[in-house]
């Protein structure tokens, strides 16, 4: 028969099977160095410093030989009905290098190699683990929170022409736990895990048609951190398994249409993309299992019906004689469905974005600095339930105790869960001449 210490173990396993990851990358939320953040991120069509490797890799081809070093932070008034939702590890470091590749000949001067990089100050990555019924913002839940390797490399394939492509390189975590009677019938168990290499690519190109106008395409490949565990036990004799799967610091499929004015020390610039959200499997850890007794069990997420979305990013940049002026506009729709009558409290709504920045050169050394407020729309969810259902799902909830009067919902979201609020987020970043 089974024994208490497995039954333990199996329980604790399947409420984790509850639990969800979320998204990733902070280029994508913050910006990526106080110049393109100052810019709201619509930079396509004109980035030329080690930020092009997430914008557009094209970019790298007109950069120059430079070094980058900077500080970004951010905080949140994000809130869930009463409750004040914090950003988790919301301080980074930004740092990246641009140079021209070593080659002779016909491609001297015209391929060059970079890298853009943003660090946590005291780890590689964090992902926070969510039950469904958690109240909690995926679009910034853990976006921040691991480290962002993006080396790239861009030519000029003629004046007007330039393609780039970058790497966003991470790794995943795959293995299995094994626990065994030890020869003194305690547990043995025998750890194996790997940390195999995720790369997803930035693939841009960059056309410039006078020195007044220029245009830009941007292809963003979807990016997740795969975690897979099998944990196989042997207690008394009794086999234990259980599988446990997700994707984590997920991104989606983005393309980008840029387009950059310039006259004079005045430069207008605009992007637009779209992502797609449809294909993201879920927040949400798969469990399957094979238990004594009881035979297969596997674990039901809610199904999420997410969405596709829209962006649009506007910038704005002034040179008045030495001293650079920059402000911004951004507005993206949500990926998470408003309407959430069942188990779910994905918290989010359509974002506007106002971004302000400056820049000055100092014996050289060019400093860039930034704020912005991202404002998100305010949601009520308002639940549903259902009698014509046992177990909570993404479209009704169900009375937990129907032998009690009234209706028993423990629901941290019902009747009804209002959300809503800004985001404070600002930096500053030096660049070295090379």
């Amino acid at each position: 028969m089974l024994t208490c210490a497995p039954v333990r173990a199996v329980a604790g396993l399947l409420v984790a099977s509850l639990c969800g990851t979320a998204h990733a990358n902070p280029a994508e939320v913050f910006g990526m160095g106080s110049r393109s953040a100052a810019l709201a991120g619509a930079v396509s069509a004109r980035v030329d410093d080690f930020s092009a490797a997430y914008y557009n890799p094209a970019g790298l081809a007109l950069a120059p030989d430079g070094a980058w070093f900077g500080v970004q932070g951010a905080t949140s008034r994000l809130h869930a009905n009463q409750e004040r939702l914090p950003i988790q590890e919301p301080i980074g470091i930004v740092a990246g290098i641009t140079a021209p590749a070593p080659l002779h000949g016909p491609l001297e001067n015209r391929v060059r190699i970079g890298i853009g990089l943003y660090m946590l100050p005291s780890t590689w990555a964090r992902v926070l683990a969510h039950l469904p019924d958690e109240p909690f913002y995926p679009y910034y839940d853990n976006r921040t929170q691991r480290l962002v390797v993006l080396p790239m490399v861009a030519a000029r394939i003629t004046d007007s022409v330039a393609v780039g492509i970058g790497f966003n390189a991470l790794a995943g975590l795959a293995g299995q736990v094994v626990v065994r009677d030890g020869p003194t019938r305690s547990l043995a168990p025998r750890l194996d895990e790997a940390i195999p290499p995720v790369l997803s690519f930035n693939v841009g190109g960059r056309l410039t048609v006078d020195p007044h106008h220029s245009f830009a395409i941007v292809f963003r490949q979807t990016f997740s951190i795969p975690f897979t565990t099998v944990a196989d036990t042997t207690v008394a004799g009794s086999p234990i398994k259980i599988d446990l799967a997700a994707e984590g610091l997920y991104s989606p499929d983005e393309l980008v249409f840029g387009y950059a004015y310039r006259e004079e020390g005045l430069t207008f610039s605009a992007d637009v993309t779209g992502s797609r959200w449809t294909g993201y499997p879920g927040p949400y850890v798969k469990v399957t299992s094979e238990l004594p007794f009881v035979g297969a069990l596997a674990s039901h997420p809610p199904d999420v019906p997410w969405r596709n979305t829209i962006g649009l990013r506007l910038g704005l940049e002034n040179d008045f004689g030495g001293t650079i002026l920059r402000g911004g506009y951004g507005y993206e729709t949500s990926p998470v469905p408003p309407d959430q009558a069942g188990v779910t409290n994905l918290l989010d709504g359509p974002k506007h974005l106002f971004a302000l920045g400056f820049g000055f050169v100092v014996d050289k050394v060019k400093i860039d600095a930034h704020v912005q407020v991202q404002l998100v729309g305010s949601r009520t969810l308002r639940k549903t339930i259902s009698s014509s259902v046992d177990t909570p799902t993404f479209d009704a909830l169900h009375d937990e105790d129907p032998k009690t009067p009234g209706v028993q919902i423990s629901n941290p979201g019902y009747p009804t869960m209002d959300s809503g609020g800004q985001v404070f987020s600002g930096g500053l970043t030096v660049e070295f001449p090379l």
